[in-house]
């Protein structure tokens, strides 16, 4: 199987702000990309506004799941054109889109260089290739308190050493960069009345495990907590979510896509 390591041999030059001498400068590009931000009118100013501060060939915001009232869908914004947006769609390559597999599993920050594709999301990535988008990218995976993931990423058209020096340069930043987006991205769904409220990694195990059909004395032993201390995190994950019962707090948090059943 081929690699995705799109490492070609390239020109080094500077190709974003991250390789710009001097600490100093490399913050003012940071503070100057936060406030832009803040101050942009919606997501999508966003993405580009981190395009074109870092000189980068194209950014993009994916929210996997988004609740709003009755709708549930992706949420995703980018700088890629529309051309490509569009056939990408209709060939619905999410599904085989080796980035966001990777990005919705994983935690940390990742190079595209470490990926691994399947034969067919090699040919994904050679038809974005040939569709004039970048070769290689960085992606930050980004989950809330309330449990809801998201994916930032950084395309380059330059992979390589010089990028890699980029990435070493600017990831602290992006990564604060990522989560200034997410919380603009649920403010532009929700306002100010976000429906998920944030809960504790202890409150959603409990509730995920509920939802499996454990009870009180099962879930106690699968996390190695006292029986006593299940059913107040429990307790307190009902309240949090404002239901009456412990089988309505489960089912409104499914539907919040903060545990999958």
């Amino acid at each position: 199987m081929q690699s995705c390591n799109f490492q070609y041999q390239l020109n080094l030059r500077t190709i974003t702000g991250a390789n710009m001498s001097g600490e100093g400068e490399k913050s003012i590009v940071f503070e100057k990309t936060y406030d832009l931000i803040r101050a942009a009118k919606d997501v999508e100013a966003a993405v580009f506004i981190v395009r074109d501060q870092y000189k980068v060939a194209n950014v993009t915001y994916h929210l996997a799941q988004t609740v709003s009232g009755n709708v549930d869908a992706p949420f995703v914004r980018t700088t890629y054109p529309d051309k490509w947006v569009s056939r990408y769609l209709l060939r619905d390559y999410v599904k085989i889109d080796p980035v966001v597999k990777e990005g919705f599993a994983r935690q940390l920050p990742f190079d595209w260089s470490e990926i691994e594709p399947s034969p067919a999301a090699y040919e994904l990535l050679m038809d974005a290739i040939g569709h004039g988008l970048g070769p290689g990218g960085y992606s930050i995976p980004v989950t809330d308190r309330s449990g809801r993931r998201a994916l930032v990423s950084l395309n380059t058209m330059e992979p390589g050493e010089a990028w890699s020096a980029a990435v070493s340069a600017n990831r602290e930043d992006w990564m604060e960069l990522a989560q200034l987006i997410h919380r603009k991205a649920l403010f532009e769904l929700h306002g100010s009345h976000d429906p998920a409220p944030a809960l504790g990694p202890r409150e959603l195990e409990c509730l995920f495990w509920t939802s499996q059909g454990k009870d009180y004395k099962d879930i106690a032993g699968i996390l190695g907590i006292s029986e006593h201390t299940t059913r107040g995190y429990l307790k307190s994950a009902r309240f949090k979510l404002d239901c009456a019962n412990l089988s309505q707090a489960v089912t409104k948090a499914i539907k919040l896509r903060m545990i999958n059943p």
